[in-house]
């Protein structure tokens, strides 16, 4: 099952899914992107519960997830709270740990608060991704980057899989090592690239996909490194 990254959707992950091959291949349209309607504010959990209502639906009863950024943050839930679920987790320049943070950020913070409490202008606060939201997604997009999964990689047990992008400035490559630390059972794959490298060594990271599948749906342990 392939859980795709914020703005994403089917075709995020569909080139993979073709060269993966094989019948049992899910990809999905999270709530609000894609052809999936934003229909009510979500948090990480209700996203979690869609996944697991989705794989309930068409008889799913355990998975290896393939996630890419926001899915990551999906994908760590439920290997973490529905154990029974997962066979396997793929996490690929992954987001839900939380980042470094430098004083100009806190600047940025301390700003925007002081001009809303003057009356000023705030609509171009925030971040291209955020402003381009509706209504909706906006308090959906601030429910999700503020909720962090620390705790949750701390409870993963199952194979885990993190391949990072050395150039990732999106989520750089500090959290692959964190994920690591994390995550009992993770091993981490270095490719070329930004927070897209899935994209950008398309067939190279899915014959690492494929041999990670091919080991723990074997019953294979993946080990660290």
């Amino acid at each position: 099952m392939f859980l795709h990254g914020w703005g994403g959707g089917v075709l995020s992950f569909l080139p993979v899914a073709e060269k993966l091959g094989g019948t049992d291949r899910l990809l999905l349209d999270f709530p609000g992107f894609g052809a999936s309607p934003a229909d009510r504010v979500r948090t990480l959990e209700d996203y979690c519960a869609d996944v697991l209502a989705l794989m309930d639906e068409i008889g799913i009863k355990k998975a290896v997830l393939i996630c890419h950024s926001f899915g990551c943050r999906v994908g760590a839930y439920i290997a973490a709270h529905h154990p029974e679920r997962v066979v396997g987790l793929v996490v690929t320049d992954g987001a839900g740990l939380r980042p470094r943070r430098g004083i100009s950020y806190y600047l940025k913070i301390f700003l925007f608060k002081l001009k809303r409490k003057l009356g000023l202008d705030v609509s171009r606060a925030g971040s291209e991704d955020y402003r381009a939201l509706s209504g909706v997604m906006k308090k959906t997009f601030v429910n999700v980057v503020n909720r962090y999964t620390e705790k949750e990689c701390a409870k993963i047990a199952c194979p885990t899989l993190i391949v990072w992008g050395k150039n990732d400035t999106d989520t750089p490559f500090y959290m692959a090592k964190r994920f690591k630390r994390l995550i009992k059972d993770g091993e981490i794959v270095v490719l070329e690239g930004g927070h897209f490298c899935y994209v950008e060594n398309l067939g190279i990271y899915t014959e690492i996909v494929r041999k990670f599948v091919e080991g723990v749906s074997d019953g294979m342990v993946c080990g660290g490194a």
